[in-house]
C-alpha cells in the first residue's frame, strides 16, 4: 500500500508540473477564476495581452477588471450556462473586446469552461486568443478590394456600395450630396505618345492630387480607364463645383510635361468635369447620367473646363 500511494503521489506531481508547465507556455492568455470571479491563473501570455502582470492580478483583480464591461461578464457567464457556443458548461469561439490596461481594446475570441472538483463547480478557465493580427490581415485585404491598385483610389464597386448608402443618408436627413464626374482630356493620345507607363504616371498624379484635395468626408474613386468620380456628402452644387475647379487648376499647375516633350509635340493632358447635386427622389443611376452627361458638355465644350448640371431634364 505504502508503494502504491508513493506511486499515486508521484504521478499526481507530475501532471500537476505538467499542467503548470503547459498553461505557462500556451501562445494564448489562459485566465482561471474561483466562484467569485477572483482571478487565480494569469499565464505570461495574457500578462503580454492586457499589460498587466500576473503579480497584480492573481488573488487580487477580479474578472470584470480584464472585461470592458460587467455586462460583457454577466453575458460570457450566461453561455457558459447555456449550450449558446457550444455544450453547456463550455464555450467555443465567442467573439469580444477586453481592455488593455493601457485602455486599449483587444479583439478576442475565448473558449472557456467550467471547472468542477467532486461534482462541485470552483470556477471557470477560458483561453484568451488575440484576433489583432487576423483583424489587421482582414481589413488590409477589405482596403485591398475597394481600393484601385494604380492611383490609391477606391475603385467602381466601392463608388456604387458607397453613394448608395450616401443617397438614403441624405434623403433620409434632408442634406445636400454632389457628384463630380471628370475625363482627362487628350489622354488617349498622350498614351500613345508617351506609352503606357508615363500614362500610368499620369493617373497617378490625379490619384495623389485628389487624395491631397478631397476632404475627410469626401471619397474619390477611380471608375475606370481616366474617369473619376468624387462624391460630396453635406456639399451643395455651388461649392462641389468650386471644388471641380481646384481639382481641375490644381492638376494643371502639377501636369509634368513639356508641351515639346522629347521633340514630341504633345497636347497638355486636362481634365474635363461635370457635377451634379442629388435632387428629391433621385435614384443613383440618374444622379450618375446627369453628372456625366454634365462632363460630356465639358468636353464639347472643348474641355479643361468644368459644368454644373443644374436641373433634371424629364
Amino acid at each position: 500500500m505504502r508503494e502504491k500511494s508513493i506511486s499515486l503521489e508521484h504521478i499526481q506531481a507530475n501532471e500537476k508540473a505538467f499542467l503548470v508547465n503547459l498553461v505557462a507556455l500556451c501562445p494564448d492568455g489562459v485566465i482561471a477564476i474561483n466562484r467569485s470571479g477572483l482571478i487565480t491563473i494569469f499565464n505570461r501570455a495574457a500578462e503580454v495581452l492586457t499589460g498587466h502582470s500576473a503579480e497584480e492580478i492573481i488573488g487580487k483583480k477580479n474578472i470584470i477588471d480584464i472585461y470592458p464591461s460587467p455586462e460583457i461578464a454577466r453575458e460570457i457567464k450566461k453561455h457558459l450556462y447555456s449550450d449558446t457556443y457550444g455544450d453547456k458548461g463550455y464555450i467555443e469561439g465567442y467573439g469580444f473586446e477586453i481592455k488593455t490596461q493601457a485602455g486599449q481594446k483587444v479583439p478576442i475570441r475565448l473558449s472557456a469552461a467550467l471547472i468542477y472538483n467532486n461534482n462541485e463547480e470552483t470556477g471557470s478557465v477560458g483561453f484568451f486568443h488575440d484576433l489583432s493580427p487576423q483583424k489587421k490581415i482582414e481589413k488590409k485585404l477589405r482596403r485591398l478590394s475597394i481600393t484601385d491598385a494604380l492611383t490609391g483610389l477606391y475603385n467602381q464597386r466601392h463608388f456604387y456600395s458607397t453613394l448608395s448608402k450616401e443617397i438614403g443618408r441624405a434623403s433620409r436627413y434632408r442634406r445636400a450630396l454632389s457628384l463630380i464626374c471628370f475625363d482627362l482630356d487628350h489622354f488617349k493620345a498622350c498614351n500613345d505618345q508617351l506609352g503606357h507607363l508615363e500614362g500610368d504616371n499620369i493617373l497617378r498624379i490625379v490619384g495623389k492630387l485628389l487624395l491631397d484635395i478631397v476632404r475627410k468626408s469626401d471619397t474619390a474613386y477611380r471608375y475606370g480607364g481616366d474617369e473619376f468620380f468624387v462624391l460630396l456628402p453635406e456639399t451643395g452644387l455651388k461649392n462641389a463645383k468650386q471644388t471641380a475647379e481646384k481639382i481641375r487648376t490644381s492638376f494643371n499647375a502639377h501636369w509634368p510635361y513639356d508641351v515639346a516633350y522629347k521633340d514630341i509635340d504633345l497636347k497638355q493632358v486636362t481634365l474635363s468635369a461635370g457635377v451634379a447635386q442629388l435632387e428629391e427622389n433621385e435614384t443613383a443611376e440618374a444622379l450618375i447620367k446627369r453628372a456625366d452627361v454634365a462632363m460630356y458638355e465639358a468636353k464639347r465644350q472643348g474641355g479643361d473646363v468644368v459644368i454644373a448640371h443644374r436641373h433634371m431634364t424629364s
